[in-house]
């Protein structure tokens, strides 16, 4: 994904605030684009996401659909000129509630991670966003969000609500940390291209975590766990075409995992 090259620092700021408990949330990218035109997407935009089902809505709200469906890349907008102050990360205060995009009001507990600026919750974060800052045809600033989240607390939290949204499916399941900010890029220059505008710098709280994995592949050991005979390789070949890197020989080969098969490892 080409970098998209932002004119001026983000004016909103971000805060990953956990305190002394486990942090929820690894890495959260965020930036403004200034000065766009919401209104009806292009129809090859419409078209692809009625191919899987979904009703077209804004071009804000179907270019995020896009990415979670295309590319596994969850992201979240937010009407800039509803959010007060700069951002927090935080877990939700016992009694907390919040609005939803879906109309209905949830109430949260200190087990489920929240997006807050300085009035309210605004988000219930890697899950569903607020109504009170959601876009519509009126937004002309928009607050763009890339984040990771921790898969365990976006199981827990959707069941004790009952959602379950297309952001929850995959942020349960866990995200690729490496598209995390190429993906941000990737959401801002459709929508610069579809609603024109001016993006800012990105900022990025946190850090993206390495999620290398390293395992030792013993090519004999496939026939006798599968029974499938095939030569070292084609077997590397076929590796290699999946994303994974394959170094070594057929006594003894390294398997690189890539970063987006999270499901994969060496136990």
């Amino acid at each position: 994904v080409e970098p998209v090259k932002g004119e001026g620092a983000c004016p909103v700021t971000v805060t990953l605030d956990f305190g002394d408990t486990e942090p929820l949330c690894p890495a959260f990218g965020l930036r403004l684009v200034r000065g766009v035109k919401n209104g009806p997407s292009p129809d090859w935009l419409k078209r692809r996401l009625e191919a899987v089902g979904l009703r077209p809505i804004n071009a804000l709200v179907d270019v995020t659909n896009f990415m979670t469906y295309d590319r596994n890349r969850p992201l979240h907008v937010f009407d800039a000129k509803k959010v007060t102050g700069d951002l927090v990360v935080r877990r939700a205060k016992n009694g907390e509630e919040i609005l939803a995009l879906d109309g209905r009001t949830y109430q949260l507990d200190d087990d489920m991670v929240v997006i807050a600026d300085a009035r309210a919750v605004e988000s219930i974060a890697g899950i569903m966003g607020g109504e009170d800052s959601g876009c519509d045809e009126t937004t002309t600033d928009v607050l763009m969000e890339s984040a990771l989240w921790d898969t365990g607390s976006m199981a827990r939290t959707g069941r004790k609500l009952g959602i379950n949204s297309d952001a929850r499916y995959r942020n349960e399941r866990g995200i690729d940390p490496a598209f995390t900010m190429p993906g941000l890029d990737m959401a801002t220059a459709m929508i610069l291209e579809i609603c024109g505008g001016e993006a800012s710098e990105a900022v990025l709280a946190g850090e993206i975590p390495d999620p290398a994995v390293i395992i030792e592949f013993k090519p004999g050991e496939v026939k006798r766990l599968t029974g499938l005979d095939i030569s070292f390789i084609e077997m590397r070949q076929i590796l290699s075409d999946l994303g994974f890197w394959v170094t070594g020989e057929a006594d003894n080969a390294r398997v690189a995992v890539p970063s987006w098969r999270p499901d994969v490892h060496g136990l």
